[in-house]
């Protein structure tokens, strides 16, 4: 709903209420401190809140259907602060012409609030009592606030007592709309006589001239007067159109179903034929799509044809038609006929769309309106729409823009840390990127048997996979880096590329951790595969190397002893050298094994458990 709805709402409310009850109002519906603005759209279910919040706050036994009601007198009570009210009287000399044509009124309304989302109301019955109106709209539990509307406008423009008498409900067969029925009871006797008086003003006529006034018309003469009119019967399937339309479409639409050339745009309902006999006293306008596709079998192929002789080059825009009319039902034919003219802006879109200046009527304004260049509102309109889709496709399109560029970034961290990653955007060269590290810890974890699961080679990838994979979730959980698997090796960094002084107890966490998710993949699976497992710390040099598939790598003598680790490992155990050793002595709770020597003289330890896990 636009805001003007609410600022209606509030001028009432705090002249009669005050501003206090109006704040208050407000924070019981998270609106504090809002100020309403006209042309701006709040959600339609807000005014069902204030009506509740009014309840509560202003008590004196008031209901929330009493506020709604209350809140559609405010509506109309604040017309003339726009200048609505000129709109009004010129609606129609009676209130039950006004009551026919208000779904022009929101019709012409919607020029100045495009996203309006308007009811549509018609008269089925008319006697000098009052009226049958149905009330269609996609909003539900609003009858109490158009009652109040009604009483309103009745009382103010009209100087009638109105009583609104709210019939059963009837099913529309759409979801997305409600449709109420209304018993409006007020004298509508003069509205009757003004009638029988216009039609009576006929009977002085002689009988010769009644005879030539009230003679057949021809359908013939008829599609002459109105060569873009359209005949369809109730399964919406076309049986006649206007000369105009024979020429544009090569091959004939008559058998067509409606609704596959035709987008109704005003008013915005449903093309079903119970709501085309509805709106036989609006004024209506479609778009007719001049480009439609036709099968045609030639031998066993089927091909898709165009049904038109307008040329493929011409511009999407054109290839659309605006019909601008009115509905009528042809009794002795039980058929509609749609009555219209084309809406066409100037000499180019008249060219486009392939027609001449003789192809429109005398009766109408359009031969003026192409020759002036005039914009029809219409036409403004559709650019309008047409850029707002635009408008929300680009913004669709941005966010799946976001969405690829965040997997591009998880894939590139994946090869590369982030925060080398980033530096290497903001274009710092590669060879810039290089740091050296006085200490980290490395870690390698070698496959073992891995050849005892598989059959085949592909077999083998997916028992691996499946390994790493499981390990890919130990190193989410720790302060570590992975570097790259190669072949059957994993190699796991701590201290690097962010610096911190715990890298060993890092690493030796991810050890164990390793080996113990291992033996539960073995346990739950079956697998028989098992891990050897090194690592050393000391200082390295590290990189990004390669311009066309640029990898960030690990220098140094630490990385090779560190594979020496692996190596010499005996399968299921963790070995680490002295200097890790000597690091992890700071760290309570591992407990560890001394092994002997390992790379040359260098003494080694077994990695046997932490204090908190063993059990």
């Amino acid at each position: 709903m636009y805001g003007m709805i609410f600022e209606t709402i509030q001028n009432i409310f705090q002249l009669e209420y005050g501003e206090q009850l109006w704040h208050a109002l407000l924070e019981k519906t998270n609106y504090r401190n809002t100020v309403f603005c006209t042309h701006q759209t709040y959600p339609d279910d807000l005014v069902m809140e204030l009506a509740t919040a009014a309840a509560e706050v202003v008590g004196n036994r008031l209901t929330e259907l009493d506020f709604l009601n209350y809140f559609g007198r405010c509506f109309i009570r604040s017309f003339d602060q726009y200048g609505y009210d000129k709109i009004i009287k010129a609606g129609g000399r009676y209130f039950c012409d006004f009551l026919t044509g208000i779904d022009n009124i929101h019709l012409q309304m919607r020029y100045m609030f495009p996203k309006m989302v308007s009811p549509s109301m018609y008269i089925s019955h008319e006697d000098a009592d009052g009226v049958l109106l149905h009330y269609r709209t996609p909003r539900s539990g609003l009858c109490p606030y158009l009652r109040g509307l009604l009483l309103q406008l009745a009382k103010d423009y009209f100087n009638i007592e109105l009583l609104v008498e709210e019939l059963a409900s009837e099913p529309t067969g759409e979801d997305e709309y409600y449709q109420n029925r209304f018993r409006l009871h007020f004298n509508n006797r003069d509205y009757l006589a003004s009638r029988e008086m216009m039609n009576g003003s006929n009977l002085n006529l002689d009988v010769s001239m009644r005879a030539i006034m009230y003679s057949t018309l021809s359908s013939n003469a008829l599609l002459q007067l109105f060569p873009f009119a359209l005949i369809f019967r109730s399964d919406l399937k076309i049986i006649s159109t206007g000369k105009q339309l024979k020429i544009m479409f090569m091959d004939g639409i008559n058998g067509h179903s409606l609704d596959e050339l035709v987008k109704m745009r005003r008013p915005r309902v449903n093309l079903t034929w119970d709501n085309i006999l509805g709106l036989q006293k609006v004024m209506c306008e479609i778009e007719l799509f001049l480009i439609y596709k036709k099968e045609e079998t030639v031998g066993n192929k089927t091909l898709q044809t165009l049904g038109n002789n307008l040329g493929n080059n011409k511009p999407e825009e054109s290839r659309r038609l605006f019909l601008q009319g009115q509905f009528r039902y042809l009794k002795d034919r039980d058929a509609v006929i749609f009555l219209c003219n084309p809406i066409v802006n100037n000499l180019t879109d008249l060219d486009e769309l392939g027609l001449k200046l003789d192809d429109l009527s005398m009766h109408g304004n359009g031969r003026e309106m192409v020759m002036g260049g005039l914009q029809h509102n219409s036409r403004l309109e559709d650019l309008y729409e047409r850029a707002e889709e635009r408008s929300h496709e680009l913004e669709k399109t941005h966010q799946l823009l976001e969405q690829w560029t965040e997997r591009g970034d998880q894939l590139l961290y994946s090869m590369i840390p982030q925060s080398v990653a980033d530096n290497l955007r903001q274009g710092t060269h590669p060879v810039d990127t290089c740091q050296n590290f006085e200490s980290i810890t490395v870690l390698f974890v070698e496959l073992t048997n891995i050849e005892i699961n598989a059959d085949n080679a592909l077999e083998m990838v997916k028992s691996m996979n499946a390994v790493f994979s499981q390990l890919d979730t130990v190193v989410d959980r720790h302060k570590v880096y992975k570097v790259e698997t190669v072949g059957k090796v994993y190699m796991v960094v701590g201290g690097a590329p962010e610096e911190n002084k715990s890298h060993v107890r890092d690493v030796a966490l991810v050890a164990l951790s390793f080996r113990d998710e291992i033996n539960e993949l073995v346990n739950t699976t079956g697998m028989e595969v098992r891990i050897r497992t090194g690592f050393h710390s000391g200082s390295a040099v590290a990189g990004v190397v390669g311009l066309k598939m640029p990898r960030y790598c690990f220098f140094g003598d630490t990385i090779n002893t560190a594979s020496r680790m692996q190596s010499s490992c005996d399968p299921g155990n963790i070995q680490m050298s002295s200097t890790s050793y000597s690091l992890l002595e700071s760290f309570s709770g591992f407990v560890c094994e001394k092994r002997g020597l390992g790379k040359g003289e260098m003494q080694t330890y077994w990695l046997l458990h932490h204090q908190e896990s063993a059990d």
